[in-house]
């Protein structure tokens, strides 16, 4: 698979996943939980939709550091996502609980996510390669 195609590949699965994510987050909070949804819930979809985004540019623009790509994306997600956090305390204030919890199921299904679909990447281009 060509570096072109999987970029494509993980944009059109980022955004799949993202939109089922945020509308079944929104939906779930406005059915069970209406009193706790977070003023500013779009916001947690929206920042692993640009991480994603970012992140696949990078993976696409340095071929040969991958893996040193995928571990200090790491830390970096987990670095804005605390300033992301820290951030909406301070400056919003309501529903901290609910914005954190959600906000961390999230971080989990995108780090699943990520995980498994570069795993996958690098497996194949493995096979390939054994070709």
């Amino acid at each position: 698979m060509t570096i072109i195609k999987t970029k494509r590949k993980f944009i059109i699965y980022l955004t799949l996943m993202i939109v089922i994510l945020g509308l079944g987050g929104a939906y779930a909070f406005n059915q069970w939980m209406p009193e706790q949804y977070p003023p500013f819930y779009p916001s947690i979809p929206i920042f692993f939709y640009v991480y994603g985004l970012i992140f696949i540019h990078l993976y696409v623009a340095f071929p040969g550091k991958w893996l040193f790509l995928h571990i200090l994306g790491k830390i970096v997600k987990l670095i804005l996502g605390v300033i992301f956090i820290i951030t909406y305390i301070y400056l919003i204030g309501i529903h901290i609980k609910a914005f954190m919890i959600t906000f961390l199921c999230y971080y989990m299904i995108y780090l699943v996510f990520e995980s498994c679909y570069f795993l996958s990447h690098e497996m194949d281009m493995k096979k390939e390669k054994n070709k």
